[in-house]
């Protein structure tokens, strides 16, 4: 019984590291695009990345907590896409987000 506990425990651990590197992974990606795109400081950058890396953690909390209900997921998934959208104003103003939202319709 306590090898299968602490396999589980080995198992959960290790997703969990795992998602994490993904999140920072895709944090990287995207604030490498924006700061490419956008021409962005080194302050901006840094602040960009720290959002995007907060939003991919909640995301993946939202979905493993709410995993078997999907329309409350839905709705906490809207609630975290729209704190990413006015962090992401108030931090880079509304004209390099206009020109971001016209970047990612092409």
């Amino acid at each position: 019984m306590k090898k299968i506990n602490v396999l589980l425990l080995l198992m959960v651990l290790a997703t969990n590291v795992y998602s994490q590197n993904t999140s920072e992974e895709r944090a990287t990606k995207i604030t490498n695009e924006m700061s490419e795109v956008l021409s962005l400081n080194a302050e901006e950058t840094s602040t960009v990345y720290e959002i995007q890396l907060k939003r991919f953690n909640e995301v993946n909390t939202v979905r493993s907590s709410y995993a078997q209900d999907p329309e409350t997921k839905k709705a906490e998934l809207k609630k975290v896409y729209n704190r990413l959208s006015g962090k992401l104003k108030s931090t880079l103003g509304k004209d390099k987000m206009k020109d971001w939202r016209t970047y990612k319709k092409k």
